[in-house]
């Protein structure tokens, strides 16, 4: 028996004190309490000091509890308890803890430096959790701090912590982007993709426009140069991009996807509209002429062609994504330059659009997702909002926001799921989240500035979106786990099941947080109750 039992006394903190799953206050308080008598406990079998036991947790019901201190992203043991009085399971599994034997018997500076992560559970409940952060507990959900509220500042404080990531996210030797980064090994992938560099850059762009930075204007055309070594100069796909570039070998593969060439020319556009240098906008003129040889005989898209053996293999799926991602580059390129034969075809997939909407009840499909995934119809009323504004016909900007409340309907709004609050229908990826996030602020930016009627409608969806994508972002609270969690701070968490970040995830995410911060947000968004209406 291990001594905390011999000096534990009964000191009532608080009389009274009841657990009720919708009183925050309560919520917060009993965490809290737990954590620090669990440290009281540790402490006291190394000094002896007398444990004081809270009122809070003096509650009965069955309890299991699991407490587990991390140290440099390292369990250093768990000890497991069960009890009627939620005290008494504490009391255990502390014991537990403590007495473990062999390597893993953690010592008194250990445990002083660790962070202790407590699991709580009764029968016919919900099960709960903490993490001990600067000296709080802090709700997990999952292995995620729960985010309940959404200010300005926090979300400037993301928009920091984003820049910081994608920063880090660059090759610096090649100036290139990754793709994917492993949070458990603290690694990137081992190539750099034209797509994510083009779309890096653009996030980047947008950053430096908030607040200039000088790594940032130092790193633009460094950035920019290597998005242009990866174009063909010459040949039947001139002004394609190379898909991506191997940092072991060198070489650049054989795919060129149509996808590319529209992601970099959103970039390209926006480096020639801030620097007017022409080699820009001759790159982008050059990958669109490249997007105009890339449709079949009706104008659809063909969205890839890969050189396999020397000989082009092409890709005719039909995708909503790349269809969507070649109209709104097309839409693009009008606009910067009047060249009607973007027009004329962005026109073509703009009406492909409008027609499947009306067939579809404006959900949209293809031959890549799933019928439920909402990003094939993100990708519809982004590129429909592009050609829009080069058009002018207010057939399309209809179109665009009946798909875009299509898309909202399907929104998680159960405020007592913390883990699903605000994400969209099926989709578990930060990536596909932020995405429709990012097309949402676009479309309440377009609405707030040409006075359409319903503008506000889109903010609570944002915002809740917003919510669930800080939520399930690299942090300070949240790595306790990870060896190296500077590395990983600031990236968006790809989904429930990988511990990874992809880079897009982070720039769609950023996307929108600062188009919601330009939008003129000052109150607080705080998780709703039942019964209020959605």
């Amino acid at each position: 028996m291990i001594r905390i039992y011999r000096y534990l006394i009964v000191l009532l903190w608080m009389i009274g004190a009841a657990y009720a799953a919708t009183d925050r206050t309560a919520d917060d308080r009993l965490r809290n309490d737990l954590l620090h008598f669990a440290r009281s406990l540790t402490q006291s079998h190394f000094s002896g000091t007398p444990v004081a036991l809270p009122a809070s947790i003096a509650l009965d019901g069955n309890w299991t509890v699991s407490v587990t201190p991390y140290l440099h992203g390292e369990p250093l043991g768990t000890g497991t308890g069960q009890s009627h009085p939620l005290y008494g399971a504490v009391i255990d599994a502390v014991g537990g803890l403590l007495s473990t034997s062999g390597d893993r018997h953690p010592d008194e500076e250990a445990i002083r430096n660790a962070r202790f992560m407590i699991a709580f559970s009764r029968p016919g409940a919900e099960d709960n959790a903490l993490i001990e952060y600067r000296g709080k507990a802090e709700e997990l959900i999952g292995d995620v701090v729960a985010v309940r509220n959404v200010d300005r500042e926090m979300i400037y404080t993301k928009i920091m912590a984003a820049k910081a990531y994608l920063l880090r996210a660059m090759d610096e030797k090649t100036h290139g982007f990754h793709k994917l980064y492993t949070a458990t090994s603290g690694t990137f992938d081992r190539r750099v993709l034209t797509t994510y560099s083009s779309s890096a850059l653009y996030s980047l762009l947008k950053l430096n426009d908030l607040k200039q930075d000088g790594d940032i204007v130092r790193l633009i055309p460094l950035i920019a140069d290597f998005i242009l070594s990866m174009q063909l100069h010459e040949g039947p796909y001139k002004g394609a991009f190379h898909y991506s570039l191997s940092l072991e070998s060198g070489e650049k593969d054989g795919r060129l996807v149509v996808g590319t060439a529209s992601k970099t020319i959103f970039t390209l556009l926006e480096l020639h509209r801030r620097t007017n240098d022409v080699r820009y906008l001759d790159a982008a003129r050059s990958a669109a002429d490249w997007l105009l040889s890339m449709r079949n005989p009706d104008g659809s898209v063909i969205n890839q062609v890969k050189i396999e053996n020397g000989r082009p293999v092409f890709d005719r799926r039909y995708s909503n994504l790349y269809t969507g991602e070649v109209l709104s580059a097309l839409s693009r390129m009008y606009a910067a330059t009047s060249d009607r034969r973007y027009y004329d075809a962005a026109e073509i997939l703009a009406d492909n659009f409008r027609e499947r909407a009306e067939r579809n009840a404006c959900f949209l499909t293809d031959d890549y997702r799933s019928p439920t995934d909402a990003v094939p119809t993100s990708w519809g009323v982004m590129s429909l909002l592009d050609f829009y504004k080069i058009s002018g016909n207010d057939l399309y900007k209809k179109v665009l926001r009946i798909c875009l409340g299509e898309i909202l309907k399907r929104q998680k709004n159960d405020p007592d799921d913390m883990k699903n609050y605000g994400r969209i229908g099926t989709g578990q990826n930060t990536s596909g989240n932020g995405w429709i996030n990012e097309v949402t602020s676009e479309v309440y930016l377009t609405c707030q500035k040409e006075h359409w009627t319903g503008c506000m409608t889109y903010r609570e969806p944002m915002l809740k979106m917003t919510r669930w994508l800080m939520q399930n972002t690299y942090s300070e609270a949240n790595t306790y786990f990870l060896k190296a969690p500077d590395k990983a701070i600031g990236g968006l968490i790809r989904s429930y099941k990988w511990e990874e970040v992809r880079t897009d995830a982070v720039c769609h995410g950023v996307n929108g947080y600062i188009n919601l911060y330009n939008s003129g947000i000052e109150k607080p968004f705080q998780r709703e109750e039942k019964g209020e209406d959605q």
